[in-house]
């Protein structure tokens, strides 16, 4: 196959036979007259981050997130309002204990920071407690700090995800930041002004970082890429059958179980057999009952309280998500379940550790009239693998915690999304079917495989229907996009360099999605398929290696290059 560069931004292929190739490759190696059919892309293909290779100081442009790309954020300064990390703010506050309080009535307008994309909404990690006290309030067991690497071979048992968010740095002072999982891994980092960091946890899984840098003072823009094991937000029992017994052996040699005081153990027991539990239970059974009666609390009032604030809680099933997430990490920890209380500024919830599973986010609901939403525009919101398998009452399906409710700073089509069941759609951590096709080709290298008007292409603005279907909102800006460099010649299996910029009116545009896409010549767009996919650099400027397909048509094609419609900006086509 040779592709033939022409005027303007236009390719043509053509069939390779004896004497056809010599003048396109007369300053190339050699090439065999008949077809060798790769892998597209090598070994590396299928990968889920596009540009460079991920390091301190150092972010790759984007990664595959289910069927979107998600480019890096920019290193802007402090946006109006945003609150800083290492200052007292109510998003940015670590909580180091939580005792339960008799305010059980339903909560009134909860605000939400969104902080990473995908946003995990609401089970942000801010605050994890994995201690209980005498007067029943959970605290951090230790807080001595542990150094994270950098870095590390993310895959596609993983899931990724961006975080942007202000700090306020002191020379060796670790500042509190918010994470997604307790097995959350730092895999790269930008700051800017530039300044080297060092990230750490408690025994919590409270996350931190901090400069020794001596001149490291002041407000610092912090961008990094993290991964997180999915089985956490997708929580699953162990495949082996165990006992409560033998999980709390287990955990016992891994110091996790909290050892509970005498009058806490006491009350606690006093559930457990209210429930008919015990440790010779099986550890599934066990645990649908916990969740089941922990999600049927309500938000009312305690008519008859005994001044014992666990008990009262609990035989009431009374409260909103910060008493029924104590009160069943209480619980559970008293039969041998390990389990830690999770906070952030909107919502609290536990994580529970099972062998062979690690820890696993499990929900118990909450009520509230409202949760708005801050710096959610133009995010995706996770979704995990799979359905959370536990009981659930009615009234937790409807409650805002499954974005239910009168949700506030999400667009329709966020909230759409996140509302899908698993099957419907591509789990965040996908990138198999980035392009449509099951190739698994994902962007290890800004490439991507062929895809013939599949699901993800409808908001495409290809060759022929994008513009003419959707106008341009005039209330955004219009780019322009310009192909500057584009290979003469390509053969199936192998890959096509395309280079080029997206512009605005007024400056380049960053951070923003474009597709490569070939039509037969003359076709005036018409049946065109989509072969690579990146994002622009903070300059506007890309470059891509577009994967050839292998039952791509000898023919001659023209080539174009479309930027996807984000927030700001139109989507736009090269000429």
């Amino acid at each position: 196959m040779v592709v033939a560069r022409t005027v303007p931004a236009v390719i043509a292929v053509a069939v390779v036979a004896a004497g056809l190739a010599a003048v396109a490759w007369a300053q190339r190696p050699p090439r065999k007259l008949h077809e060798d059919v790769p892998s597209p892309g090598g070994d590396e293909a299928g990968g889920p981050l596009v540009g460079a290779r991920p390091e301190a100081g150092q972010n790759p442009a984007g990664f595959a997130a289910g069927d979107k790309l998600l480019p890096e954020p920019e290193l802007a300064p402090r946006g109006r309002g945003e609150e800083v990390f290492g200052r007292d703010g109510f998003s940015t506050d670590r909580q180091t204990e939580a005792r339960p309080d008799y305010q059980t009535g339903s909560d009134g307008t909860l605000h939400y920071v969104s902080v990473f994309n995908p946003d995990v909404m609401p089970f942000k990690r801010m605050s994890a407690l994995d201690g209980v006290a005498a007067d029943y309030t959970a605290v951090i067991r230790s807080r001595a700090l542990t150094d994270l690497p950098i870095g590390g071979a993310t895959d596609q048992s993983r899931d990724r995800f961006w975080a942007s968010l202000m700090i306020e740095l002191r020379p060796g002072q670790d500042v509190a930041i918010p994470s997604v999982a307790p097995d959350m891994r730092v895999l790269s980092y930008e700051a800017q002004p530039p300044v080297r960091l060092t990230f750490s946890k408690d025994s919590a899984d409270n996350f931190y970082v901090r400069s020794d840098e001596a001149s490291a003072a002041g407000q610092y823009r912090l961008v990094f890429l993290s991964d997180a094991d999915a089985g956490y937000f997708a929580p699953s029992l162990p495949r082996q059958r165990y006992t409560v017994a033998k999980v709390r052996d287990l955990a016992a040699r891994e110091g996790l179980v909290p050892v509970l005081p005498a009058p806490v153990l006491t009350m606690a027991r006093r559930a457990l057999n209210d429930r008919g539990l015990s440790e010779r239970d099986e550890l599934g059974v066990a645990v649908d009952k916990l969740v089941y009666y922990f999600r049927g609390f309500e938000a009312k009032t305690i008519a008859h309280p005994t001044g014992d604030i666990f008990w009262d809680l609990y035989a009431n099933q009374a409260g909103v998500c910060r008493h029924r997430s104590s009160v069943f990490m209480i619980t559970a920890n008293a039969l041998g379940i390990p389990t830690r209380l999770v906070h952030n500024e909107a919502h609290a919830f536990v994580e529970v550790w099972f062998p062979e599973r690690g820890w696993q986010r499990i929900d118990l609901g909450g009520a509230a009239l409202r949760m708005e939403v801050q710096n959610g525009a133009g995010k995706t919101i996770h979704r995990p693998r799979a359905e959370d398998p536990f009981a659930k009452p009615e009234a937790y399906d409807q409650g805002y915690t499954q974005l239910e409710g009168d949700i506030r700073g999400l667009s329709k089509a966020q909230l759409d999304e996140a509302r899908r069941p698993a099957g419907e759609g591509p789990p965040s951590g996908d990138w198999d079917d980035l392009f449509g096709d099951g190739s698994g080709a994902g962007a290890g290298s800004g490439a991507g495989a062929a895809a013939a008007n599949d699901d993800d292409d409808d908001d495409v603005m290809g060759p022929g229907h994008g513009p003419d279907a959707r106008p341009p909102d005039p209330s955004k800006l219009t780019p322009v996009v310009t192909v500057t460099l584009a290979d003469a010649v390509g053969y199936r299996g192998e890959t096509l360099r395309v280079e080029g910029r997206v512009d605005g009116p007024r400056a380049p545009v960053g951070g923003v999605r474009v597709d490569v896409l070939l039509s037969p010549a003359g076709a005036d767009g018409r049946g065109a398929i989509r072969v690579g996919r990146t994002v622009t650099a903070a300059d506007g400027s890309f470059a891509v290696d577009a994967d050839l397909p292998t039952e791509l048509d000898l023919t001659r094609y023209e080539l174009w290059v479309s930027s996807r419609e984000d927030a700001r900006h139109n989507a736009a086509i090269s000429d």
